[in-house]
């Protein structure tokens, strides 16, 4: 693809109020017109010309919740998602640790009780008798509860008179000692333990990471991730590597530091920027430490855990404040959504182009919708969540799940929304969570969540391009397909928007284009 390039007769989506243009025309690393026809425009003679052949154009998927460093570094690791048996995942686990030297940690995650076939909770036992004496931690699909065993709890130096921590839980045994289960901040000191893998070997997962993310059309996330990420992701950017344009979001741990720095919001460059600050408000569904206002059925008196409290999140939205920063504040049960929603309304005010973020808002009550219109707050969901937890959303919230992934009444109550995936605890493909959103099912079943909470494709779609742009202020240079804009594209197999939402999860991309330089072609394609 040359830097002067026309491309014709298409059918390409600028997101712009509905505006649907046949060609379009990139200049070097950026848009500079867009129409109908203008092949035949003398002032383009000159360009090289692409003939789309009728395939649709897109804008470039911009993903708004990923762990990006930590998606690199688990396809390093063992992966449990999608085994449905606890034999099945130590088979694995013993493969893994095998090929490990005796000193190297056993490392992964993606296990899930409530997906097994018949329920079983793991203890450290199971994961001692198949890791040889090397320490291990396996997250949980959703990475609110680990799976630790024997040697790690040494090393930690866990043990029965070790107290619950603020916010966590340590899962016990009858005899007080700890079974090797691990919730929410009760993990923290053996993950702390885990070495970080060589630099060499996370460039080479690196480059894995960004040609997964070019296959599936995506040249943008938001990056919830640790102070080794922040760093790793600062020096590719000083060598202008990071191939992908990342906005970051530091963890709350880290905003005494940027305080001490002077640190300020939108820091940064075209490619890697500094967002905002993440804060946990609660824990998951799938480990039952959603806070809720009421009990987990089935349970004696769980109603999840309050990770931050209203007093302390209140602190933090005014330290963030003075740094311009707004917050990204995880909340999936409805009294955490609640309890975030009373710190915005204390919370200070913060500079044209700054919103705070609701993470997951999995389960809302409905009197709190108006509030979040009200305070324009950003909900920033991720719609394969929705029919990833259909199962489990039955099993604890009953009937409340009726108040669970309402995407249709937000977008009619035109509430700001932001669509992701949390990769890697689902896939990254956004195509996926574009039919997640139209079809609240999973592949090929007909069973449907509150198919009155279905949006249109086309909501969606908006939702993985402009809607990111709108949650970080960045909608006046990003998210469309308009004269100045970055030329970063998708090119589709199909219109998504025309064809029946089943259909979508097989669309392929022809080819992703970031910053006027194509990252991935399918092989029938040549541009």
């Amino acid at each position: 693809m040359k830097s002067r390039t026309l491309f014709y007769n298409g059918v390409i989506y600028t997101q712009a109020e509905g505006i649907v243009v046949d060609s379009m025309v990139i200049s070097n690393n950026r848009i500079a017109a867009v129409g109908r026809k203008l092949q035949h425009d003398p002032d383009f003679k000159s360009y090289t010309r692409i003939n789309l052949r009728g395939k649709t154009v897109i804008p470039g998927f911009t993903d708004s919740h990923t762990h990006f460093y930590y998606l690199t570094k688990a396809l390093g690791k063992v992966d449990l998602d999608g085994i449905d048996t606890i034999d099945k995942c130590l088979k694995k686990i013993k493969k893994f640790a095998d090929s490990l030297p005796k000193s190297g940690w056993v490392a992964g995650g993606g296990y899930s009780p409530d997906r097994f076939r018949q329920r079983v909770e793991p203890d450290r036992y199971l994961l001692d008798k198949v890791t040889g004496g090397r320490p291990a931690f396996l997250f949980s699909k959703d990475q609110h509860t680990a799976w630790v065993n024997s040697r790690a709890l040494e090393m930690a130096g866990i043990t029965r008179r070790t107290p619950d921590p603020p916010g966590g839980k340590i899962d016990r045994q009858a005899n007080g000692e700890p079974s090797g289960i691990l919730r929410e901040t009760a993990y923290q000191k053996v993950y702390n333990l885990i070495p970080p893998p060589p630099r060499s070997e996370v460039n080479r997962l690196y480059k894995k990471a960004l040609a997964l993310a070019y296959r599936q059309g995506v040249t943008g996330v938001h990056s919830f991730d640790g102070p080794e990420g922040f760093v790793y992701f600062s020096e590719l950017a000083e060598g202008n590597k990071v191939g992908l344009r990342i906005n970051y979001y530091f963890p709350v741990a880290m905003l005494p530091r940027l305080e001490r720095s002077g640190t300020l919001w939108g820091t940064g460059t075209d490619f890697f920027r500094l967002a905002g600050i993440k804060v946990f408000a609660d824990g998951s569904l799938g480990s039952q430490s959603a806070l809720c206002y009421n009990k987990y059925i089935g349970s004696k008196g769980n109603y999840g855990l309050e990770v931050t409290s209203t007093r302390e999140l209140v602190r933090i939205l005014k330290s963030a404040a003075r740094l311009n920063f707004p917050c990204a504040v995880h909340a999936i049960g409805d009294r955490a959504v609640a309890n975030v929603l009373d710190a915005f309304e204390k919370g200070p005010a913060l500079p044209f182009g700054a919103r705070h973020r609701i993470e997951h808002l999995q389960l809302v009550r409905r009197k709190d919708v108006p509030r979040l219109k009200r305070l324009g707050v950003v909900a920033s969901m991720q719609p394969s969540h929705c029919p990833s937890d259909i199962y489990l959303c039955r099993k604890y919230w009953g009937r409340r799940g009726a108040n669970s992934f309402i995407f249709r009444t937000l977008i009619d109550r035109r509430i700001s929304l932001t669509f992701g995936s949390d990769a890697p605890i689902e896939s990254l493909n956004p195509l996926h969570g574009i039919a997640a959103a139209a079809r609240r099912a999973r592949p090929a079943s007909r069973d449907v969540f509150y198919p009155d909470q279905k949006i249109t494709a086309a909501e969606a779609l908006f939702n993985f391009t402009v809607g990111p742009a709108i949650a970080t202020g960045q909608e006046h240079c990003r998210g469309y397909l308009l004269p100045g804009y970055p030329a970063d594209l998708v090119i589709l197999s199909e219109d998504i928007t025309k064809i029946a939402a089943s259909r979508i999860y097989g669309t392929e991309i022809l080819a992703t284009v970031l910053d006027g330089r194509p990252k991935y072609l399918h092989p029938s394609l040549r541009l």
